[in-house]
């Protein structure tokens, strides 16, 4: 995905730090062993993001928070702790595969350049491997195609004709994280958490995405619901309190709705909820302010 979904590092404990590291390194691990060896490459901060938000949803998975030491290829010089696979951690890795085989069809569908996209069909592998991993991934969870492909095929329609409400094609990608968040959830009311906050982190991760990919759309004259609607970055810096309140909102909703749950949540998954706090109250705005920043200061520059 995006990999602006990440912790505050140097706001967290050196116990929850450690924790965050032993998921991420049980995440890679998982996506090895299940989907491809391949499919680590898929491996992101979001995607973590989404392993932690289901075992806080899962309470089954409380038992399965279990540490172990491995050596990295990476770097096999130091063990490293990783939490063992458990439900939570096989489904972050599917959807990782279902999303990354999407996102490569929808670049080589993009793309204007033909001979690229000649080499990009016919010879290069990644279209035969994603298509492999993202089969493995449905064979794990039958029905996470469905709840993914509408919205993306709805997103993609919009993109088409240039549509310049950034509400309307936000709101495609917020109803594709809200299916993928609370899908296979049992209890009506983790279902409902997981929905709200879904939907309002998919609104916010795809208004952010397309702020920090302003100017690099803009030079190469692509798609961008903020340069179909503002045309250029003066105009778009002058609205960029009204942005940034509307991005606090989404953050708001998803603070308040967590929180509902970690008052409740009383058994041992409650070890990643001061982590997942972290993310949305400090991780998020961290990266916000930074891309909001960027923005300005840009047209100040300029």
């Amino acid at each position: 995905m995006f990999g602006y979904i990440k912790p505050l590092t140097g706001e967290l404990k050196v116990r929850e730090f450690e924790l965050y590291k032993s998921f991420y390194c049980g995440l890679c691990r998982t996506m090895g062993k299940k989907i491809s060896p391949f499919s680590k490459i898929t491996l992101s901060y979001d995607m973590v993001f989404l392993t932690l938000l289901r075992v806080a949803l899962t309470k089954g998975d409380s038992k399965n928070i279990e540490n172990k030491a491995f050596r990295c290829k990476l770097k096999p010089t130091k063990k490293r702790s990783y939490i063992k696979q458990n439900e939570s951690l096989l489904y972050s890795s599917c959807v990782a595969a279902v999303l990354t085989y999407y996102k490569y069809m929808d670049d080589l569908t993009d793309t204007k350049n033909l001979f690229k996209k000649f080499f990009l069909k016919i010879f290069f592998p990644p279209l035969l491997l994603f298509s492999r991993m993202k089969k493995k991934a449905c064979k794990y969870y039958p029905g996470l195609d469905g709840q993914i492909q509408p919205d993306l095929i709805k997103l993609s329609e919009l993109e088409k004709i240039k549509c310049k409400s950034v509400d309307e094609t936000a709101s495609c990608f917020a109803g594709l994280m809200k299916n993928v968040v609370s899908f296979g959830l049992e209890q009506p009311e983790h279902i409902k958490i997981a929905e709200i906050i879904g939907w309002h982190l998919g609104r916010w991760l795809y208004i952010i995405d397309a702020l920090d990919d302003f100017g690099k759309d803009f030079k190469r004259k692509e798609y961008n619901p903020f340069i179909e609607y503002y045309g250029n970055k003066k105009n778009l810096a002058a609205d960029i309190d009204m942005i940034k309140s509307s991005l606090a909102s989404s953050l708001s909703e998803i603070d308040v709705v967590f929180s509902l749950l970690d008052k409740t949540d009383k058994t041992e998954n409650s070890c990643v909820n001061p982590i997942i706090l972290n993310i949305i109250n400090l991780g998020l705005c961290d990266v916000q302010e930074k891309i909001l920043n960027k923005l300005t200061l840009k047209n100040i520059k300029s």
